[in-house]
């Protein structure tokens, strides 16, 4: 018999011996807000002719793609972002009767759909689980692989599901992930428009929760990629479980160790920072360590808004407080740490640059971002704010 879970409000979620609540975590806001809306009320037939039509590729190669996923007789398989059933339904045979698949999706709509059409069908191995915007809901340490078939970038939260995911797993879970090409240039403007990254970013935020890819399947798809990824476990020593990013997504990552002395409400901060990345491609560690206050604060229960938090630029991190087309114009290239700027500002960091430094480097005070503050000099800046009773914390 087909079985419907509906859970709603706190699910525990527990990854060996930590538990803790997702609806505790405030993320500062949804990576594409409204791209589920369609599946609030869905046309079902019409979403069974779109997703399950010859002229879909994953539909056309479908056998395939089963195939490719190793599944076991016995093994539990959750199906995220089910849609109309298509896979769930190929999943079944494969699991056999000592098996499991559970189709998870966020239409409500969607699982009925698969639940009378298993029930048509004799599928008798088949539960139906509806998820939330942060979470796939799926209990911990009981899923042996996760399914995400073009349903990655319909992600809002993409950190915290994907952390669900990771709690969800058995030691030694896959992740099969089957998403679009996103190519400027090749891609179609549909995926242009509707696939917010391409496939270097998804698999690097998919790695930062605790995966690693272990294989991908070349020349089976031509407009989508198959990555087939790994649970990882904590090396002995290490703090157990995936990095958490419950505001700023992708920086300054904390793991669930609990302990006393955690981010308090009121708390103000001035962050004095001057030191560049150690490495091309990392963050400047002043930044991080910014990312990293709020998300301890998001994991103790509090919002971004309970800390005051000032952030103060200058010597050698003076230039990323321009513009990106005054950064582009004058260095040749992106501004490589302007997206953490403003996730930190998203979430309410106030930011500063020098006006000493600006003048020092001979930078135009006119090409800083229009979102960034100048102050006559770091110097007193920081001095003013630690008599006004910031905390000093200087990264130099």
């Amino acid at each position: 018999m087909t079985i419907r879970f509906l859970t709603r409000g706190l699910v525990a979620l527990s990854l060996f011996f930590w538990s803790w609540s997702v609806t505790t975590l405030g993320q500062e806001k949804s990576v594409r807000p409204g791209i589920n809306d369609p599946f609030k009320n869905p046309d079902v037939t019409k979403y069974v002719k779109t997703f399950e039509g010859e002229s879909r590729e994953v539909y056309a190669n479908r056998e395939k793609i089963v195939a490719e996923c190793g599944i076991q007789p016995g093994m539990v398989v959750a199906d995220v972002g089910a849609g109309t059933g298509l896979f769930t339904r190929l999943f079944a045979p494969a699991v056999g009767p000592r098996g499991k698949v559970i189709a998870v999706d966020i239409s409500e709509k969607f699982l009925d759909h698969i639940a009378k059409t298993c029930r048509e069908a004799k599928i008798t191995n088949v539960e139906t689980l509806q998820c939330s915007d942060t979470s796939t809901q799926l209990p911990p340490n009981t899923v042996d692989l996760v399914f995400i078939c073009d349903t990655y970038h319909h992600f809002e939260y993409p950190y915290r599901t994907m952390q669900s995911i990771h709690h969800a797993l058995k030691p030694g879970g896959r992740v099969v992930l089957i998403d679009f090409h996103r190519i400027p240039g090749k891609s179609s403007d549909f995926i242009l428009g509707h696939v917010r990254a391409g496939r270097e970013v998804f698999v690097k935020e998919i790695e930062e929760v605790g995966f690693k890819p272990v294989r991908e399947v070349p020349d089976l798809l031509k407009e989508n990629y198959m990555i087939i990824f790994e649970k990882v476990e904590a090396k002995k020593g290490q703090p157990q479980g995936a990095k958490l990013f419950p505001v700023i997504e992708g920086y300054g990552g904390v793991f669930a160790v609990g302990g006393e002395e955690g981010p308090r409400k009121g708390s103000k901060v001035v962050f004095d920072i001057t030191a560049e990345a150690q490495e091309a491609g990392q963050p400047i560690p002043g930044l991080e360590r910014a990312a990293l206050l709020y998300n301890l604060a998001g994991q103790a229960g509090l919002q971004p808004a309970d800390l005051d938090v000032v952030i103060i630029l200058h010597g050698a991190t003076t230039r990323y407080a321009l513009s990106d087309a005054a950064y582009q114009k004058q260095f040749g290239s992106a501004n490589p740490h302007a997206e953490l700027i403003r996730r930190l500002q998203k979430a309410g960091a106030k930011i500063y640059v020098c006006g000493q430094s600006l003048a020092r480097n001979g930078l135009d005070p006119q090409a800083v971002s229009s979102e960034l503050g100048i102050v006559s000099a770091a110097l007193t800046a920081v001095m003013n704010k630690q008599a006004a009773g910031y905390a000093y914390i200087p990264a130099h």
